[in-house]
């Protein structure tokens, strides 16, 4: 036995390396560059965050800008290993003037969760594009509600609320009793 083979405790032992799944990183930079083109603008950032070093990806994030129309409107894209791939939509218009607080900013969040690799995505990345077409569209419907005096003058009274609660089919409120909890 000759001492090359005697392990030495002083020296370090080389790192366990993480292999990193260019194969996803490579689908995730296409769906961006995919989506980016299909909603006709370019993607602002395309970053992976690399909590251990180099060799470990934990965290993908493309982010677009489509702002036309007084919108602005944001798309983030996040992957990470094991977990859905994540669209968070943000659209806002403006502001309003309020008597408490000054002016506040008009902003819908949404978030959609997508049970799917990224490699499974792509191929259908241009109906997604027109999904998140019509999930802008919603958005900046409902980002608008707040300009209008609608919903400040609408009144509704209880008894209104409950006919309409128990028409619905499946009742959309129940009565809990504490014996049921």
């Amino acid at each position: 036995m000759s001492s090359q083979d005697v392990p030495n405790p002083a020296q370090p032992k080389p790192a366990q390396g993480t292999t990193i799944d260019l194969q996803g990183v490579a689908a995730f930079a296409r769906l961006v560059e995919l989506l980016a083109q299909e909603l006709g603008t370019n993607p602002g950032k395309m970053q992976g965050n690399l909590p251990t070093g180099p060799a470990a990806f934990n965290q993908l994030i493309g982010e677009f800008e489509l702002n036309n129309s007084g919108f602005q409107r944001k798309l983030t894209v996040l992957a990470q290993p094991g977990s859905p791939l994540t669209l968070r939509f943000q659209s806002s218009h403006g502001e309003v003037r309020t008597q408490d607080k000054g002016s506040i900013p008009l902003q819908i969040v949404s978030d959609f969760y997508i049970a799917a690799a990224v490699e499974d995505i792509v191929p259908q990345g241009r109906a997604l594009a027109r999904y998140c077409e019509d999930i802008f569209t919603i958005l900046d419907r409902m980002v608008t509600l707040g300009h209008s005096s609608k919903l400040q003058g609408m009144n509704v009274s209880a008894a209104e609320l409950e006919a309409f609660e128990y028409s619905e089919t499946g009742n959309l409120v129940r009565q809990s009793s504490r014996a049921s909890l």
